[in-house]
C-alpha cells in the first residue's frame, strides 16, 4: 500500500479521534446544565441518580450486545472478575454518579465539575503512597496548583470564608475521590472484557444498588414535556452516547490526549452555568478553575527522561 495513503488514513482516524474526544466532554458539560435544571424543576436527586444509572446502563448494554453479542456476559463466568465488577460498580460507578449529582444539587454545575478535576492530583498522591515514591517535580507543581485553585474557588480568595456551602464543597471533593476509584479499579476488567460492556454492567449494577438507597419507584416526577426532554437528553446523549463516543476516540488517539481534551468539560460547564443561572463567577473563581484545569495539561507532559528514551 502506498505510504502516503497510510499517512492520509492515519490522519483521518486521528482527526476523528480528536473530534470524538472533544465531543464527549462537550456533551458532559451540557449534561451538567441539564441535571441542574432538572433538580431546580423539583426532580429528587436520589431518584434521578438511580433512574439515570439503570437506564443508561441498559442502553449501553443493548449497544454492546449488538456489537459484541453474548461476549458481554463473560465477566460473569469467573468469580474473580464478577467480584471485581461488583466492587467497581459500587465503589467506582455508583459513588461518582451519586456524588456528582449531589455536588450539583448543593452547588452548581461549574464548581462540581471543576472540583471533580482535582482527581488527577489525588491519583498522584495515592500512587506515591502505594509505591512509596516521591512525586515527580511536575506532580508537586500540579498538587500546589490544585490546592491553590480549590482554595480560590471555595473562598473567592477570602481566607476563612467559604463562597459555597459546606455540602457543595464536600460533595465536590467526594466526587473527585470517587473518580480516583472509578479510574483505577476497572483497568484489569477493561483490558480483558472491553470498556463498553464493563461500563454498561457497572452502570446497571450501580443502579440496582442505588435502589436500596432510593427505590426508583419512589418520588417519581410528573413527566411533563420539559422534564421528559431533559431526561432523554441527560440519559441518552449526555451519559450513554457521550461515554461511547469518548471511548471510541481511544481507538484512534492516546488516552493522554483524550484525557487532556476532557478539560473542555469544566470550561463548557462554567460558561453555561454563568450564562444560564447568572452565578457570580468572578475573575478569582476563573483563576482558581484555570489552575485546577491546568494540572490536567501538566500531567499530560512526559518527563524529560522519558522523552530522551523515546528517541534512543
Amino acid at each position: 500500500m502506498n505510504p502516503y495513503n497510510l499517512k492520509e488514513e492515519y490522519m483521518s482516524k486521528h482527526q476523528k479521534g480528536l473530534f470524538l474526544a472533544m465531543a464527549g466532554p462537550v456533551f458532559w458539560g451540557l449534561n451538567s446544565i441539564a441535571v441542574k435544571i432538572l433538580l431546580e424543576l423539583g426532580i429528587n436527586s436520589a431518584w434521578f441518580a438511580t433512574f439515570r444509572l439503570i437506564t443508561a446502563g441498559v442502553l449501553i448494554l443493548i449497544f454492546a450486545y449488538f456489537t459484541e453479542g453474548s461476549a458481554i456476559f463473560r465477566p460473569f463466568h469467573h468469580r474473580q472478575s464478577l467480584i471485581q465488577l461488583l466492587v467497581f460498580s459500587i465503589v467506582g460507578m455508583f459513588s461518582i454518579q451519586y456524588a456528582y449529582i449531589m455536588a450539583i444539587h448543593f452547588g452548581n454545575a461549574a464548581t462540581a465539575t471543576v472540583l471533580q478535576f482535582t482527581n488527577p492530583i489525588m491519583i498522584v498522591i495515592f500512587l506515591a503512597l502505594v509505591n512509596r515514591r516521591w512525586p515527580r517535580h511536575q506532580d508537586v507543581i500540579s498538587i500546589f496548583m490544585a490546592v491553590i485553585g480549590t482554595f480560590l474557588l471555595a473562598t473567592h480568595g477570602h481566607i476563612g470564608e467559604l463562597a459555597m456551602s459546606n455540602l457543595a464543597l464536600a460533595w465536590g471533593l467526594i466526587t473527585a475521590v470517587a473518580t480516583v476509584f472509578y479510574t483505577l479499579l476497572p483497568q484489569k476488567l477493561i483490558d480483558e472484557f472491553g470498556s463498553v460492556s464493563v461500563s454498561g454492567w457497572a452502570m446497571f449494577i450501580a443502579g440496582i444498588f442505588a435502589n436500596f438507597i432510593h427505590p426508583v419507584w419512589q418520588n417519581v416526577p410528573t413527566f411533563t414535556p420539559q422534564i421528559s426532554s431533559l431526561l432523554i437528553f441527560s440519559i441518552v446523549l449526555g451519559t450513554a452516547f457521550a461515554y461511547m463516543i469518548f471511548i471510541q476516540s481511544l481507538a484512534w488517539i492516546s488516552p493522554t490526549t483524550a484525557s487532556t481534551l476532557g478539560a473542555i468539560e469544566p470550561l463548557i460547564a462554567t460558561i453555561l452555568t454563568v450564562a444560564f443561572f447568572h452565578v457570580d463567577f468572578g475573575w478569582i473563581d476563573f483563576l482558581g478553575a484555570l489552575l485546577i484545569i491546568s494540572t490536567v495539561f501538566i500531567q499530560a507532559l512526559k518527563p524529560k527522561d522519558q522523552l530522551e528514551n523515546k528517541f534512543k
